[in-house]
């Protein structure tokens, strides 16, 4: 509805000023009036187009005031869409971090569940394992009252059989005395006879079921032992698990705590031996020199604390598609190459070291006389200018190592006398004012050609280098 009378009211207004704009012309045109010394015609179209321009300034001034979104639109534009943009941008991010996390969170349920089925198995199982148990054991007693039934009623046929036994020697010391009266007392010895008989037939008996039943306790026995057997593996099993688990977020801490506190052996991108091979050779020659190569390597290794668990060797190639590259390499380049053996990645004192094997091919780096690297010393205390000195020849290993020089066996690749660094030293006190120390090539310098052998010129420094 506002909407509708904010037209309403353009409309109006409008109408009204080009109801007025049109009046004004027709009596400037009849009164024939000029503006600027225009023609009346041509005054007149101008008044027109002005009273276009305010009807149109009119109605945005009209929107402008009636409308608080008009305004926000007008002189707001740009600062809306940058919020816009950024509200997007914002709300594109969250959505990423809120599908990962919902993924994460699936792994996790999905992990969760998994165990409660494991538990809710073993549960089971137990539960059914307890039920047997108890029926075992109902079972057991049960044949036990059996058993303790039929040993009562066998100490009752012992008993008896033990009277009719007395009876028997009874009858027996009777038939001694008296055999004059054997024929009335026959009949009783064989009623006695054959009542034994049938004792002893039925003590046998019984005992036979002494034995099945004392056989069956025993298989019932058994099966209890066996169940509590597999009671037992199975709480094993599940504690096993547990302890599993555990062990590996000990082990997990552990390593942790050992690469945070441990001593290290070897730094990653640390050179730890160079050797030159000749290419161009057959590939079992080549895989032959860099084995030897990497034996070196391996004494290097050890004597720095690195070892393998079970083996007398402590470094590992990167991949065995690694070392038959380089191989290939080396057989098929016609060349001197050197080749360093390279860490890969922090190794502590105990763990392996894995290597990557870098090849250089020989270049000439430096020609006789060149300057390989400088310094400015303005000091003229003895202990900064030797570690100035110090700093230049550390710059010139490092400047070396970047153009694939040999390393010596310390890993530096410049070689400076004694005799040459004093003198030098001598040679910067005695200059009045800073002095420019170069390291120029003695020779000409080969990546497979070490060491870097440099001369220190000494000289005075240009003004500009000390500003």
């Amino acid at each position: 509805m506002y909407g509708i009378t904010l037209i309403a009211v353009l409309v109006l207004v409008g109408g009204i000023i080009a109801y007025l704009g049109d009046k004004i012309g027709m009596k400037v045109g009849r009164s024939r009036l000029s503006l600027f010394g225009l023609r009346p015609k041509h005054t007149s179209v101008i008044i027109t187009i002005c009273t276009g321009i305010i009807i149109a300034g009119a109605s945005i001034a009209t929107l402008t005031i009636a409308s608080q979104d008009v305004r926000t639109a007008l002189f707001h534009m740009k600062e809306i869409k940058e919020a816009l943009a950024t509200s997007e941008a914002l709300y594109k991010t969250t959505k990423t971090q809120l599908d990962e996390v919902e993924i994460q969170l699936v792994a996790q349920e999905k992990q969760a569940a998994e165990l409660t089925m494991q538990i809710q198995e073993k549960t089971r199982k137990y539960e059914e394992l307890d039920q047997q148990l108890q029926m075992v054991v109902v079972q057991r007693d049960a044949v036990q009252q059996e058993l303790d039934d039929a040993r009562n009623a066998l100490q009752g046929i012992s008993e008896r059989y033990e009277a009719a036994k007395q009876q028997y020697e009874q009858a027996t010391s009777d038939l001694e005395k008296a055999k004059s009266d054997l024929n009335a007392t026959r009949a009783q010895l064989n009623e006695a006879i054959t009542q034994l008989a049938r004792e002893e037939k039925r003590y046998d008996n019984m005992k036979q079921i002494n034995e099945r039943l004392d056989a069956r306790i025993k298989e019932q026995q058994e099966t209890e032992k066996r169940m509590r057997e597999q009671m037992a593996l199975l709480s094993e099993e599940y504690e096993t698990y547990i302890r599993r688990q555990e062990d590996i977020i000990t082990e997990a801490t552990k390593r942790l705590q050992e690469i945070q506190h441990g001593d290290f052996a070897f730094q990653s991108g640390e050179i730890l031996l160079a050797t030159i091979i000749d290419g161009g050779i057959s590939p079992e020659q080549a895989r032959d020199e860099l084995l030897v190569f990497l034996r070196q390597v391996d004494r290097l290794a050890l004597s720095r604390g690195a070892s393998i668990d079970g083996k007398t060797s402590a470094v590992k190639v990167q991949s065995e598609e690694h070392f038959n590259q380089v191989v290939q390499i080396l057989a098929s380049e016609h060349d001197r190459f050197v080749v360093r053996a390279v860490s890969i990645s922090n190794t502590l004192v105990g763990d392996p070291v894995v290597v990557r094997l870098m090849y250089y091919p020989n270049q000439l780096i430096y020609r006789k006389g060149e300057v390989v690297s400088s310094t400015v010393v303005t000091t003229k205390n003895p202990a900064d200018i030797e570690a100035a000195l110090l700093g230049l020849l550390q710059n010139l290993s490092i400047t070396g190592l970047e153009k694939g020089m040999v390393t010596k066996a310390d890993g530096s690749v410049g070689d400076v006398s004694v005799d040459e660094f004093l003198n030098a030293m001598a040679a910067v006190r005695r200059l009045s004012g800073p002095a420019l120390v170069s390291a120029v090539a003695d020779t000409n310098i080969w990546t497979a050609v070490g060491p870097l052998k440099v001369r220190l010129v000494v000289e005075p420094a240009p003004a500009d280098s000390t500003q």
